[in-house]
């Protein structure tokens, strides 16, 4: 049975990693839109963030998700190593 959790385990912590390449990849597109934005005359600044903040959309969703998803993820797997005797939730 410990197979099966250390298999468990080794694919949680790729799910992880696999998470947050994306968040990074998310990140460093935010970074480059920023550095973009900023390079551009204050009367193209509004129409250029509608363009952008249009595109960013389901991005921006996408990464909301993954780390809300993740974080659930983290405390089931932290409240399994604190109590791994429990298999059961308490009502």
């Amino acid at each position: 049975m410990s197979h099966s959790i250390n298999q468990e385990q080794v694919d949680f912590a790729q799910h992880v990693r696999t998470t947050c390449h994306r968040l990074n990849n998310f990140l460093t597109i935010l970074q480059c839109q920023h550095e973009h934005l900023a390079g551009l005359p204050s009367s193209q600044l509004e129409p250029e963030l509608a363009v952008v903040l249009q595109d960013l959309e389901p991005l921006v969703d996408t990464a909301a998700n993954d780390v809300l998803e993740l974080s659930k993820q983290c405390r089931d797997f932290l409240e399994g190593v604190t109590h791994p005797d429990t298999s059961q939730k308490l009502d």
